[in-house]
């Protein structure tokens, strides 16, 4: 359980204050913070929770499997079978355990932008802890009971026991091979089909889906992103190339 590194997390993100502890406050009652904890589990140190994270890890629990048990899983505790089939998905997309913290915290996050902008439009504006608490409640969590003063109340214990001054987030560990440190580009730079892990192409993906260009958030280039920056490309004017420049960065953000 680490509060503060999952609230310093939602603050890079852009999220108010209130926003941060709301969902720290709403995850502390669904898993105690703990991104490996599985629904039900009350074993002693958790090990039914650890022994279902390794069987995933490992492929012994499939996708099919992980995502249609009816078993909630990680920090939201994600039950229905469309959001764990896309948790699953983001997990082989970046790798490492998907019982990681932080990889359960950027999911979150793609699914704010995904699924619920006007939530996420809130959550980095407002400074209402109560209300930012119930709204994520209701509309991201949606328990059958939405015991929303347990989460506020979570979530202003929560505020006591950190510091609310955003800390850097940490990255991930390296693999075996560990890539250059991560850096952060903005405005985005130029990107195309030779740019798969570069991290505009995540934002690209979810602008694209926002438009209505894609059936889906991608975190990764391929065939269905290049035919979707053309199909808008051409809906826009812009020259058809499949090439992500500053026209048609300023066209998808309309900036300036």
């Amino acid at each position: 359980m680490s509060y503060q590194t999952i609230y310093d997390q939602f603050r890079a993100n852009g999220l108010t204050e209130a926003g941060a502890l709301g969902m720290l406050g709403n995850f502390d009652c669904e898993s105690n913070c703990i991104p490996y904890r599985l629904q039900g589990d009350f074993s002693q140190h958790h090990n039914v929770s650890k022994q279902y994270t390794l069987d995933v890890d490992t492929g012994s629990i499939s996708r099919n499997q992980f995502a249609n048990d009816d078993k909630g899983y990680g920090l939201a505790q994600w039950t229905l079978s469309s959001r764990k089939a896309a948790l699953w998905d983001f997990w082989k997309m970046r790798g490492g355990t998907i019982g990681d913290e932080h990889l359960q915290v950027e999911f979150a996050v793609s699914e704010l932008v995904s699924d619920f902008q006007g939530l996420l439009g809130y959550l980095r504006s407002s400074n209402d802890l109560y209300e930012c608490t119930k709204k994520i409640c209701y509309q991201f969590e949606n328990p059958d009971v939405k015991n929303v003063d347990d989460r506020f109340r979570a979530a202003t214990r929560i505020k006591n026991e950190i510091d609310l001054n955003p800390q850097p987030v940490p990255p991930d560990p390296p693999g075996p091979e560990p890539d250059p440190p991560a850096q952060v580009y903005w405005p985005p730079r130029t990107i195309d089909c030779h740019c798969t892990d570069w991290p505009e192409v995540t934002v690209l993906g979810s602008v694209l889906y926002c438009r209505g260009y894609l059936n889906y958030a991608a975190g990764a280039w391929d065939d269905e992103v290049t035919e979707a920056v053309k199909d808008f490309q051409l809906d826009n004017g812009l020259t058809v190339d499949g090439v992500v420049g500053k026209m048609t960065w300023k066209e998808l953000l309309e900036m300036g």
